[in-house]
């Protein structure tokens, strides 16, 4: 396993595409994307795919998801021909509401999240046992992604990669323009950052604000942890 820090020296002002590039030569059939295919993913997934085909991209389906953003999904799949798996919650939503009664996304989003989203991706890394896992998080998006690193670690070892870390929204969604690609229908009803359909779990971001600030709004909460806990150190 590489050293962190090396890393992140020798990434610090390179394009995604250098890192995209250094992750799938340096871990072969080791590597894999984790998307709800909003548009920083729309535009890792364009640029992986002219470096190589079939690249395993993990879909979460919390249950929660908008209908436009699964159609949307289904498209770009049979588009782009494209190596979708999906990953579903172990607990299935009538044994939450057994449990936890309804509504549990107003009441306790951090544990919605943990039961839909963080638990099966996690159960997913230790079965699979991947060395890599890339994602679309960029610095811009929130506060709470100012301090993340081009390559980091998580707590089962895996390194986290970010290739898009330091791009802007304007730079997104101007390479989108550029090559012309499809994005999911709901930006165009004003929505920034898209996750699950409850309004309390995604509204739209007011003009000027963070692009994740509809997420969760006035629930003091932003992130759903899945890329909690990294750290950048050797």
């Amino acid at each position: 396993m590489p050293e962190i820090q090396k890393l992140n020296e020798q990434f610090a002002a390179a394009e995604p595409e250098e890192i995209l590039g250094w992750a799938v030569r340096s871990f072969p059939y080791q590597t894999a994307m984790t998307s709800s295919f909003q548009a920083s993913g729309i535009v890792l997934i364009h640029m992986l795919r002219k470096i190589t085909l079939d690249f395993p991209i993990f879909f979460i389906d919390t249950g929660y998801h908008f209908p436009e953003t699964l159609e949307f999904k289904t498209r770009l799949i049979r588009e782009w021909k494209l190596n979708v798996l999906t990953i579903v919650p172990e607990m299935g939503k009538s044994e939450q509401l057994r449990l936890h009664g309804p509504h549990l996304f107003e009441r306790d989003p951090d544990l919605c999240c943990l039961i839909n989203k963080v638990d099966p991706l996690l159960t997913l890394q230790r079965e699979l046992g991947l060395k890599g896992w890339i994602s679309a998080l960029r610095r811009d998006q929130a506060e709470t992604r100012r301090n993340l690193r081009p390559v980091m670690k998580d707590e089962y070892g895996n390194l986290r990669i970010h290739p898009l870390l330091t791009w802007t929204r304007e730079r997104v969604w101007a390479y989108i323009e550029k090559h012309r690609l499809p994005t999911n229908p709901l930006y165009d009803q004003g929505y920034a950052s898209i996750g699950c359909f409850p309004t309390c779990c995604t509204a739209k971001s007011e003009p000027g604000s963070d692009e994740r600030s509809g997420r969760w709004a006035g629930k003091g909460k932003v992130e759903c942890e899945l890329h909690s806990r990294l750290k950048s150190e050797k």
